[in-house]
């Protein structure tokens, strides 16, 4: 799951979305590969030099991996509005192609389909010369489209149903 932002969030208001969306779910800031890792959603904060420079990279984990997709379309759509700013998120179960590039971009609470395919926002890397940092364009918006809410059930794991290793 990732978000980008036009604005910069704070935990907090991150925090917020998601106690809607996924109420109950444990939050972690920072690395999954960190041994005292103990929740349901892993978020970090990290830049890129692109129309959305603020990215939120989530990893949701115990058994609720299949909410991603759905988890970042709503933390998106809540985000742009509760921030005033324009947010992207993937969007490539709505593309008319199975492509990776397909994105979902928010302006004022309507999702538009984009693609992102040869963008700085995209193609990112901290090894691109300068040069290269140049060439790729903005995100591209196609057109606006439905969102119809998927079926959706983020419920934590209770102590007693959690698995044990």
């Amino acid at each position: 799951m990732w978000v980008g932002l036009s604005r910069e969030p704070t935990r907090e208001v991150i925090e917020q979305a998601l106690a809607r969306h996924a109420p109950g779910a444990r939050v972690w800031w920072g690395d999954l590969a960190d041994p005292t890792f103990d929740a349901e959603i892993a978020l970090s904060i990290d830049p890129n030099p692109s129309e959305f420079p603020f990215v939120i990279n989530g990893w949701v984990v115990g058994g609720q991996e299949s909410q991603q997709y759905e988890l970042g379309l709503r933390l998106a759509g809540e985000l742009c509005v509760k921030l005033d700013c324009s947010t992207i998120c993937d969007g490539s179960h709505h593309g008319p192609t199975k492509s990776p590039y397909w994105s979902i971009i928010w302006q004022r609470g309507v999702p538009f389909l984009a693609d992102d395919c040869g963008t700085l926002f995209a193609d990112y890397s901290e090894d691109l010369s300068l040069e290269e940092r140049r060439q790729p364009g903005p995100v591209k918006i196609l057109h606006p489209i439905q969102i119809d809410p998927w079926p959706f059930d983020f419920s934590a794991p209770s102590p007693s149903t959690a698995a044990v290793p």
